[in-house]
């Protein structure tokens, strides 16, 4: 194998999809979700043959391009994109003897492009949510800088850096460069290209992926002093932009309304997604961008997936401790803004126990129950007798259950033994009689369900047990939360309502709707307040057991976690 260069050994290649995926709002990346003008389409189905079968021409574009941006047009090098802007600028000026200062959190490739020169990255981290620290930056300036970057608007904080703090350090340090990346600045009305007529270490770099929607075609340009764009093109290849991306942007630069209805329709996507969020207790900062950081705190993982579910991707900044909790939300129009806001908004929660309620354990748990009473007695144990043991309450545990049962007729093992040879018999490393289980509620019913309500387990299985079944099943999906005997300690275990109380705090909810099989479910929803909606299992169809479960506090019994939809039509008509 032929070696590459050792800047390259300790950089990882960055990851993009591979194909398209089935998004009903795809909103993780900052893509402009209203789409480019109507001419920007014309002129792309009307690209002459010519055109694709020629190398492009680029004096047209770039007469548009001095007239947009008010500036000389020796004073332009267009790029295949920002990335490739960014990536010139960097590598005209850098060495590896050489340092970038920027601030952090922010965009993350220039920092690989300066890898792969071999120069320092150096980062300096925000003081304060989220005001560009500019007193930090200074500070840092030393001689081994040789460029400092700035992104205003900033990804993903959203944040602007003003003007006149930007002239107060290109003023300060006229030695260094100041790479302005302005990716975002349509959005925010303020722009600094007017800054290279007048000082000749400034670079601006812009895109026309954000706010002309084309994303897709990879068109950026940097705005730099004559001289310096001489510079920087010498690392550009001769036909870098190709002739389609020429077209595009020519015709966008020629629809006079379209940027100010893009701008109007983030404007109140942005307002109106800020006030409902801060309506729920969500911090949204600032931004000028065409996206909203917003900090969902411990929320977090659980609405993201919420919305993923909904078909609705948005940016998770899961390696980030800067970042935490946050969730980076392109923004929207203002109409399909709603759909967010429906979708995390407070709504009842609808929490399912698993034994009982949603698969059947008469030939597993029971069956391992049976099997380890046998094993240490030598005895046979009847439904009767176990049934008659869990309705006692407090054994929600069957290896409590089995101990108590073995212990009760006389008989003294070890706690640690009859787990040994319960999980023998029961989960056996995925191949115990836990695959005996059936599915008890309809998968279809539950996807139906998920689209209206929030979604919770609440058992007390050991969580991989639980999650083996649910994946069987195919029903993992639908719970975003879910709460085990792991995530317990032994005295929070069912009736103990800990459970409930960390499925609420994981949703913006209004109410917890629980259904469970056993006393200790009835226990634990009325100790906690929820509605308790006893599901009469398999085992026991009585009314002795549905009186049973009414009396320690269930609100309503159903013979079949099938039916519940009595209990929450009726519910909703009580609201």
């Amino acid at each position: 194998m032929i070696e590459p260069r050792k800047e390259l050994n300790n950089i990882k290649v960055y990851e993009t999809p591979a194909y398209p995926e089935n998004w009903d709002m795809k909103l993780d990346s900052n893509e402009n979700y209203i789409g480019p003008s109507a001419l920007v389409m014309d002129a792309i189905r009307n690209i002459p043959s010519s055109s694709v079968s020629h190398y492009p021409y680029y004096g047209s574009v770039y007469d548009k391009l001095a007239q947009y941006f008010d500036i000389p047009k020796n004073h332009i090098a267009i790029t295949n994109g920002a990335d490739e802007a960014l990536c010139s600028v960097l590598n005209t000026y850098l060495t590896k003897e050489d340092a970038v200062l920027t601030a952090f959190p922010s965009f993350s490739m220039p920092k690989l492009y300066a890898s792969l020169i071999g120069a320092e990255y150096i980062e300096i981290p925000y003081t304060i949510k989220w005001e560009y620290p500019l007193n930090e930056i200074n500070a840092a300036i030393s001689d081994r800088v040789k460029i400092v970057l700035i992104t205003t608007p900033n990804n993903p904080t959203g944040d602007i850096v003003c003007t006149e703090s930007i002239l107060e350090l290109i003023e300060a340090y006229p030695d260094k460069c100041f790479v302005i990346d302005e990716t975002y600045s349509s959005f925010s009305d303020v722009s600094n290209i007017k800054l290279v007529k007048s000082y000749d270490n400034v670079v601006v770099v812009r895109s026309f992926s954000k706010d002309f929607a084309l994303a897709g075609l990879r068109f950026g340009c940097v705005i730099s002093a004559p001289q310096n764009i001489e510079n920087i093109k010498k690392l550009l290849s001769p036909y870098n932009v190709n002739s389609v991306a020429v077209a595009a942007v020519e015709a966008a630069l020629g629809d006079k309304n379209y940027i100010k209805f893009v701008k109007d329709e983030i404007k109140n996507s942005k307002e109106y997604l800020t006030d409902e969020l801060s309506k729920l207790g969500v911090k949204c900062y600032d931004s000028y961008a065409n996206f909203l950081l917003a900090d969902f705190g411990n929320r977090c993982e659980v609405l993201y997936e919420k919305l993923k579910f909904n078909k609705i991707i948005v940016k998770k900044f899961k390696d980030s401790e800067e970042l935490k909790g946050c969730l980076r939300i392109t923004l929207p129009t203002a109409a399909a803004a709603k759909k967010i806001i429906d979708v995390i908004s407070s709504r009842d929660t609808l929490v399912f126990d698993m034994d009982g309620v949603l698969v059947d354990v008469s030939d597993s748990y029971y069956a391992a129950v049976k099997y380890t009473y046998q094993y240490f007695t030598g005895k046979e144990l009847s439904d009767e007798e176990i049934k008659a043991a869990k309705n006692q309450g407090g054994l929600n545990n069957d290896w409590d259950l089995t101990a108590h049962l073995i212990e009760k007729y006389g008989f003294n093992f070890a706690y640690e033994d009859i787990v040994t040879v319960f999980q023998q018999h029961y989960w056996n490393d995925g191949n115990g009689s836990i695959n005996n289980e059936t599915l008890l509620i309809d998968p279809k019913l539950l996807a139906y369900l998920a689209e209206k309500y929030n979604i919770a387990l609440f058992t007390g299985r050991p969580r991989e047990e639980a999650l083996y079944t649910l994946k069987k099943f195919d029903l993992d999906r639908y719970f975003s939360v879910m709460v085990t005997m792991n995530d317990l300690s032994k005295s929070q275990q069912k009736p103990h309502p800990q459970g409930l109380n960390i499925i609420k705090d994981a949703f913006f909810t209004s109410r917890l709707i629980y259904f469970g099989d056993t006393v200790d479910d009835a226990k634990c929803a009325a100790g906690f307040g929820a509605y308790g909606v006893g599901v009469l299992p398999p085992s026991d169809k009585t009314e002795d057991y549905k009186k049973l479960l009414l009396e320690n506090g269930d609100n309503d019994v159903i013979d079949n976690i099938n039916n519940l939809k009595i209990v929450l039509e009726k519910l909703s008509d009580e609201i």
